[in-house]
């Protein structure tokens, strides 16, 4: 298979964030250089605590679930089918307020890993 297309790529734990789990698809050495991206599940009560990326715009796209985002001071309702973004050094957060997990696809750029 080409490194065109990815397929059965694991959720591993999030190394900070508790209930948040994530799978890895394109890095920045396979895009070269200009983003990577992640699905992002959030397990129902819990978030993804308020965070900036110094270096990086993060752009998500839920694909299932809703949820809450936090635009640097004012938390959002979020559902499937939206799309945001969290421009360099903006606080954001997102919660998982549903029942069932919170399905997200999000996009760096430039990549942070």
């Amino acid at each position: 298979m080409s490194n065109n297309f990815k397929s059965n790529t694991e959720f591993v734990k999030h190394p900070t964030f508790e209930g948040v789990y994530m799978r890895h698809f394109f890095s920045k050495s396979e895009t070269g250089g200009g983003f990577n991206n992640v699905e992002i599940l959030v397990v129902p009560g819990f978030e993804i605590s308020p965070h900036t990326h110094g270096d990086a715009v993060e752009y998500f796209y839920i694909v299932d679930g809703a949820g809450e985002f936090l635009d640097d001071t004012e938390w959002t309702p979020i559902k499937k089918g939206d799309a945001f973004k969290a421009p360099i050094g903006m606080t954001h957060a997102i919660k998982n307020t549903g029942a069932s997990p919170l399905t997200i696809l999000a996009t760096f750029s430039p990549p942070i890993k």
